[in-house]
């Protein structure tokens, strides 16, 4: 049954003028942030592609303008939320397909460029990279820092609601009314968002002197999305410490946006004591050795390359930023297994990284850790459920095993297409995995002659990683939009 008839009182379905007109207002915001790739590509003279712009925005402003004139409550219910988290990043993808096509790319090349960039996971079907134009370079990058920055308000807003933990480690306040908190969060991550952007572009424009390099790779790198305009990625730099400064830039992305406000007021400590920052410079230290003596011994890497490579890796898979500084179909197979186990954990949650998420991941080594001591204790004591100080609500645990074991069900089904497509078995777990934690790093599978079914598999992977499966299941969920009849 889509919904047991006794709750049927209690449903509330998504009433699809509030879906509309909210949808239609962040699309016109969309219609509006396209106008930087526009005057982009105009500064480039790519005029064929700035009409395919105009196009975009012109359709983009209408829907905002009629949509948005609808006479709707002003609230929005979770279901309608994550609806409308849903239909933007599907409507998105496929508005851009518009001036990618007019970069000679086929339409299904075209999607899967768009939604990788929208999601932030930097996979790409296009081999020559740096014979596209500035104007595509461009576009990618900055769509993924739309993406990244969307996503993050999106979350905080809609997915951050199951109990009191956390929302503390996440450093949110408590707040009911959706909307009204939605705007409040927004303003502070987008200031914060702006000014990591910024440092970034400083940084990584002082260490390569080009300030259009600079300012890609700073998109791509807070977005944690990976994009790169050279066709080897980080390896296309002409010094070490630029590709550093990219690193920089992913672990900045990896963690909480709201964590940067003890950084404002100087609360160094608040900061440092951070459960998932702790988290993630714990797995990235033990990823970098691991791969580091993997480089030297399998590899016969010397030391001084290991000590730059393995930890930029590490960073890359951690962050899901995607970026490579070494082609991984080479590495073997052993260094294939570290970075999946990294990228299926991924960064924090509040940040613009994909996979599981830290903090889910927190939370099941917790229960792992409460069911051991159970088990050593007299049968009646009663011990709380915590992360850190912070009490765990039995709904809060829930969630996090099932967004654990949704992942797992989808890296499965992806995995199998692959496989019976006739791929080698860990070159395609390595692909899904990469795709479903919005990572972006290739083990060599996705180009430009992988099958259409394939990449189509990617596309529905990259959405649902993005979305994290709730929301386009609650899209997809017949209850949403059918209201059943009380027996």
């Amino acid at each position: 049954m889509l919904l047991d008839r006794k709750l049927a009182p209690l449903q509330r379905t998504a009433r699809i003028e509030v879906v509309a007109k909210f949808t239609g207002q962040l699309l016109g915001v969309l219609g509006w942030l396209i106008l930087i790739p526009t005057l982009v590509s105009l500064y480039f003279h790519d005029f064929e592609i700035t009409l395919r712009y105009l196009i975009v925005e012109l359709i983009l402003l209408t829907c905002g303008f009629v949509f948005s004139r609808l006479d709707t409550p002003t609230d929005i219910q979770i279901n309608e939320g994550l609806v409308i988290t849903s239909l933007i990043f599907i409507l998105a993808p496929l508005m851009m397909t518009i001036p990618f096509t007019g970069e000679g790319l086929g339409f299904v090349d075209a999607l899967f460029e768009a939604i990788s960039a929208v999601t932030t996971t930097g996979l790409t079907t296009v081999s020559a990279l740096e014979s596209m134009s500035a104007t595509f370079i461009f576009s990618r990058a900055y769509l993924q820092w739309i993406g990244g920055l969307g996503i993050v308000v999106l979350t905080v807003a809609l997915l951050l609601r199951p109990g009191m933990a956390a929302k503390r480690l996440i450093h949110l306040d408590e707040s009911e009314d959706l909307v009204s908190s939605t705007q409040a969060y927004a303003q502070t991550i987008l200031k914060i968002y702006l000014i990591l952007t910024a440092c970034i572009t400083a940084l990584i424009w002082a260490t390569q002197g080009n300030f259009f390099v600079a300012i890609t790779h700073a998109f791509a790198a807070i977005s944690t999305g990976g994009f790169s305009g050279y066709n080897d990625s980080l390896a296309g730099f002409n010094n070490t410490v630029g590709m550093v400064a990219v690193m920089v830039g992913c672990v900045f992305g990896a963690l909480p946006l709201l964590l940067y406000q003890h950084v404002r007021r100087l609360d160094w400590r608040s900061f440092m004591a951070d459960p998932q920052l702790r988290a993630l410079l714990i797995l990235v230290s033990i990823a970098s050795f691991v791969l580091g003596m993997l480089f030297t011994l399998q590899l016969n890497m010397p030391w001084s390359e290991a000590l730059l490579h393995a930890p930029l890796l590490a960073i890359s898979a951690q962050s899901t930023a995607g970026f490579a500084s070494l082609p991984l179909a080479e590495l073997g197979g052993g260094v294939l297994l570290i970075l999946i186990l990294l990228m299926f954990t991924g960064g924090s949650l509040g940040s613009t990284a994909g996979g599981i998420k830290l903090l889910r991941m927190l939370i099941f080594l917790s229960l792992m850790k409460l069911s051991m001591q159970r088990i050593a204790v007299v049968q009646h004591a009663v011990i709380e459920s915590k992360l850190g100080k912070e009490p765990l609500g039995e709904d809060e645990i829930i969630r996090a095993l099932l967004l654990i074991l949704l992942f797992i069900a989808v890296i499965f089904l992806s995995w199998l297409a692959f496989v019976i497509a006739g791929y080698d078995p860990l070159g395609a777990l390595f692909e899904v995995v990469s795709a479903v934690g919005t990572v972006g790093l290739s083990s060599g599978i996705t180009d430009s002659d992988l099958p259409a079914f394939l990449k189509a598999v990617l596309c529905v992977d990259m959405l649902l990683g993005r979305l994290e499966i709730i929301a386009l299941l609650v899209l997809l969920y017949p209850a949403t939009w059918i209201k059943l009849r009380s027996v």
